[in-house]
């Protein structure tokens, strides 16, 4: 059975749907223990952020001995509270394009607008509930590689979890169609703007 992590090991952040998705209360939501952990993760990350301003000023890329110390006391949280999550059993990985799926149907030639795209609505709340339980969630989009770091911004500013962003998808045109032949199972789903749960249909299908 798909086990119901407690937390996001990433960042200790509570799984806001622990309780929707089991019927129990989160046993971490009033762990003193916990919240300490967390800040202390957060602590030391907010300290790599001061560090990476000192040596950027200083003009060097070299790890200095105080980076040294912040990175390990980094893991170090990030370990224990992965001790407190349950071992994940993912039981989807989703591909999820980008433009038009989740924000603003934007073309690779209008770029300059990817950072004030607007978030359709539903979808950080049903991808977001979707990493919850345990599933992989994997931005799949044809926006190009030289705009990554705006895009992953853009993700990180309007709170979508996920675990990869893979760039480059191969355009295609109106009125054509993407085929994934592959020897895993595969389940392709269009989206027609709506957001929900998946839901079992009756559909054709081509096959070899």
């Amino acid at each position: 059975m798909n086990k119901i992590p407690t937390h996001d090991p990433q960042t200790g952040e509570l799984n806001p749907y622990y309780e929707e998705l089991t019927g129990e209360k989160n046993p971490l939501s009033s762990d003193d223990k916990f919240d300490n952990l967390t800040w202390t993760l957060n602590y030391w990350k907010n300290r790599r952020v001061e560090e990476e301003k000192i040596m950027k000023e200083r003009g060097t890329n070299e790890w200095t001995n105080e980076m040294v110390r912040i990175n390990w006391n980094i893991k170090e949280s990030k370990k224990i509270l992965e001790a407190y999550n349950p071992k994940r059993v993912s039981n989807k990985v989703f591909l999820i394009d980008i433009d038009g799926t989740v924000c603003d149907d934007i073309k690779n030639e209008e770029s300059h607008l990817y950072d004030t795209a607007k978030v359709i609505p539903g979808a950080k709340e049903m991808l977001n509930k979707w990493y919850y339980e345990g599933n992989i969630i994997t931005f799949f989009t044809a926006r190009e590689e030289k705009d990554r770091g705006v895009t992953t911004q853009w993700l990180r500013n309007n709170g979508f979890k996920y675990h990869k962003l893979v760039m480059d998808k191969p355009r295609i045109k109106d009125g054509q169609e993407y085929v994934w032949i592959d020897n895993r199972k595969v389940r392709a789903v269009t989206y027609l703007g709506t957001w929900g749960e998946l839901k079992e249909v009756d559909a054709k299908i081509q096959t070899f």
